[in-house]
């Protein structure tokens, strides 16, 4: 096996990144369709993201749990096949209440694919290396959100919006013996030895894990804003249509993109100057979490073209925090259990879309605008980083065997 390969086999196994924002996002480029065709406003469209991360929430440590016991090729294949046949079965649905528990099961699937990702680097990549190894799983996330709206948009010209889910679920399939075969062209690396000899319950005792969960609770109000209400925001603010709206939207993933992809060099080269990894990585955090709260002068802007630069500004600073703090408990704990570590953190993001997504909903239906929400996501991850900063390494001493 050769050592040069790691890049390119994880590039491959970031893939299933793609297949995992596929299809949840071609839920949000299709809901001005079927949100007019079942009748249903933008709280309902809330809880329907509710439904989504209340099951994700508890399924991401579970899932995680799984993934560390079943290895990451096992695990990833049971969780991909579920999460592409629930997608499947969102097209047979008539109304709110089928839609809902469809999408719910398709979290059960989808809670893996963050913990999956970060067992893949954690198994294939150095561990200076790791943040740009998050980076490139947002090239995933970014292929499976733009190619959501260009798949919506034409089934819906073609072929009605329900074809987009039948679509979208078959193509996971076509994934799994890819992998397979590109899994046995790279050596797996050594863990370090600082990162070793924690389990699940040392895990969650001590209060570093917290710091990371209550940071990432924090941070990711704009991820969730951005990722999930910007077409509604463009449809409602600018008077777009789906169409459009869905024209315009994979520019935010190439920023967000950009964005991530200098958030883990950044951390990379200063971890190559002498920084410890975390200090590195929260460093980074930081300068992402001053420009997330660019999201408050978002509904200053005059016209479409200012709105697309101040959410997409907004967004990237979000990625480049994000692909530091989802690799901060690789760093702390990794092992044998970097897939639970990191689970913990899609958990919290599971939590906060449960409570932010129906918040968001009422608060566009009851002022007609998403202002209010701008500034409301703006300035909580400056409270995420006083957070980490207050909890670092706190526990991991104690109770290291």
């Amino acid at each position: 096996m050769n050592e040069k390969n790691r890049w390119w086999v994880v590039a491959i196994f970031y893939l299933s990144s793609s297949v995992n924002y596929l299809d949840r996002s071609i839920l949000n480029a299709l809901s001005p369709e079927f949100m007019k065709e079942f009748h249903l406003s933008y709280e309902q469209f809330g809880w329907i993201q509710t439904a989504f991360y209340l099951v994700y929430m508890i399924s991401s440590p579970l899932m995680g749990w799984f993934l560390d016991r079943a290895g990451l090729n096992v695990g990833t294949t049971v969780a991909l096949t579920w999460w592409s046949l629930a997608g499947i079965a969102r097209g047979l649905t008539g109304g709110l209440a089928s839609l809902v528990t469809a999408h719910g099961f398709v979290a059960v699937g989808e809670s893996a694919g963050i913990p999956s990702t970060a067992k893949a680097a954690q198994t294939y990549l150095r561990q200076e290396e790791r943040a740009v190894g998050s980076s490139m799983s947002q090239i995933g996330l970014v292929i499976g959100m733009t190619a959501s709206a260009f798949l919506a948009n034409f089934c819906i010209e073609h072929w009605g919006w329900r074809s987009a889910f039948f679509v979208a679920g078959w193509l996971g399939f076509l994934w799994i013996p890819l992998w397979f075969w590109a899994s046995k062209k790279a050596p797996k690396q050594v863990a370090s030895k600082e990162s070793t000899g924690y389990d699940a319950k040392q895990i969650l005792r001590m209060p570093q894990t917290w710091g990371f969960i209550l940071a990432n609770i924090l941070s990711l109000g704009i991820f969730s804003l951005w990722t999930t209400w910007t077409n509604h925001y463009f449809v409602r603010t600018f008077h777009f249509t789906t169409i459009e709206a869905n024209q315009i939207s994979p520019i935010l993933q190439y920023v967000g993109l950009a964005g991530s992809f200098l958030g883990g060099w950044a951390s990379m080269r200063l971890m190559k100057s002498g920084w410890a990894p975390l200090n590195a990585r929260r460093r980074i955090y930081l300068f992402g979490v001053l420009g997330m709260m660019i999201s408050a002068t978002v509904p200053l802007a005059p016209d479409p073209t200012w709105a697309m630069i101040l959410i997409s500004l907004s967004y990237g600073a979000s990625s480049a925090a994000s692909v530091n703090l989802y690799t901060m408990p690789l760093d702390a704990y990794g092992g044998s259990s970097a897939a639970f570590a990191v689970s913990l953190l899609t958990a919290g993001y599971g939590f906060l879309q449960l409570v932010i997504s129906p918040l968001i909903g009422k608060v566009a239906d009851q002022y007609n605008s998403f202002a209010p929400v701008c500034v409301a996501v703006a300035f909580p991850p400056l409270l995420g980083y006083l957070i980490l900063e207050w909890t670092k390494g706190r526990g991991t001493q104690t109770l290291r065997t």
